[in-house]
Parts: C-alpha cells; sequence; structure tokens
C-alpha cells in the first residue's frame, strides 16, 4: 500500500486564527485512539492569540500499529506517511508565509513520538518542539545517530517518572539527541502523574508560543 493512501488523505483540523493573518502556527499530533479534534481543544486551553493551529487526524485514530520501541519495520508504512504527513502541514504552513522557525510542532503520545522524531530527521530552527509523553521512535538499541543542527530550537519534554507506555530512559535519551543536535532542550518528568498532561505542561507550551506573537496586536 503506498503511504499516500494512508494518513495523507485524512482531514486537517484548523483552529485559532487564519494562517494568513497569523504571527505562528502550532502543529498538533494526537495520541494514539484520540482525534486531531481533541488536540484543537489542548490548543484553546492554552489561549494565545494569533496563533494559527493546525492537527492533521490519523487513520483509524492511530499513526502506526505497534508500540513506539518496536523495530521500526513492525510500524511501516503507515509511519513514513505519518511523517510525510507532517511534512505536507509544514509545506502548507510556509507556503501561508510561516517559516519553521514561526511554528511549534506540539504532539501528545504517539504524536510526541511523531514531532521529535520529525525534528531529529529534519534538523533546523523550529519555534519550538514539545513531546508530552512521548520520545524518539526505535527498538531500545536504536542509534539515533543524526546529522545537522536544530539551531537552538527550544524543545519541551515533560512525562510521568512512571508513564505505562513510555520509559523514562527513552524521554532523558530523546533530551540527550536533540541536545546533541544543539536544541535548546528542557525535560521535566513529574511524580505520578501517569500518561496525561498537566497545568505545568501547559503552561511552559503557553510560555514557548508567546515567544512568537505580539499579544498587543490580538
Amino acid at each position: 500500500m503506498s503511504t499516500d493512501a494512508l494518513h495523507q488523505d485524512q482531514p486537517l483540523h484548523t483552529g485559532g486564527v487564519p494562517l494568513d493573518d497569523a504571527q505562528a502556527a502550532l502543529l498538533l499530533l494526537h495520541g494514539r485512539g484520540a482525534s486531531a479534534q481533541g488536540m484543537l481543544r489542548l490548543a484553546d486551553a492554552l489561549d494565545v492569540p494569533n496563533v494559527a493551529c493546525l492537527a492533521p487526524q490519523a487513520r483509524m485514530r492511530s499513526w502506526y500499529p505497534q508500540s513506539f520501541m518496536a523495530p521500526r519495520d513492525q510500524n511501516e508504512p503507515e509511519l513514513s506517511s505519518a511523517l510525510d504527513t507532517i511534512g505536507t502541514v509544514l509545506e502548507r504552513v510556509g507556503e501561508a508565509g510561516l517559516g519553521p522557525e514561526r511554528t511549534v510542532l506540539l504532539g501528545f503520545s504517539q504524536g510526541a513520538c511523531l514531532a521529535t522524531t520529525y525534528a531529529a530527521h529534519h534538523p533546523q530552527r523550529y519555534g519550538g518542539v514539545v513531546g508530552l509523553s512521548g520520545g524518539l521512535i526505535g527498538p531500545e538499541d536504536a542509534p539515533f545517530d543524526y546529522d545537522g543542527s536544530l539551531d537552538g530550537t527550544p524543545v519541551f519534554l515533560g512525562c510521568s517518572d512512571e508513564d505505562p507506555y513510555i520509559p523514562a530512559g527513552r524521554v532523558r535519551e530523546t533530551a540527550d539527541v536533540l541536545q546533541d543536535l544543539n536544541a535548546e532542550v528542557t525535560l521535566r518528568l513529574y511524580e505520578h502523574l501517569g500518561h496525561t498532561t498537566n497545568d505545568d505542561e501547559l503552561q511552559r507550551v503557553r510560555t514557548l508560543l508567546r515567544r512568537h506573537v505580539d499579544s498587543s496586536a490580538a
């Protein structure tokens, strides 16, 4: 099956201000079994003005079938299609005049795994990369040997210290890999949080987004 027949033909949901009026873009990636609309509700809770929000929907609500720590070929062709979808959305944002340096990639769970993995595979200056309860995709022995530079991109990684799906060790490893790619990484492991988000994480995302907007223009 062609990767084009998987996620690329699914809806792209939007919120916030129109792209043509935005000062920044927020690309939102949902988790397994969740929805783009749910991520837009999270964006609404951030309440940052002048931001265009774009949330692609995964086919059958899952970006890839197996664990993010399974051998990569077990998650193909869905995984490649998911990463291609991110690239397609970034192209749309760029065509509207917002470059990657004014675009924040934010994902939860599966979406966090995609956001961090895409940034590592396509290193450049982004407005930010946020991984909530996720980490780089690959098995335990994955080399994560990437070339290029994230050029000071602010990265925030937040996760429970005992997440049932995301080992804390992989989150720490993700932080190290992205830092080696010249990102400015902030990592927070929250005690007994579980597989969810908390107010501290949302405040950190809010602060990151506000770097890119002029609230007086609202």
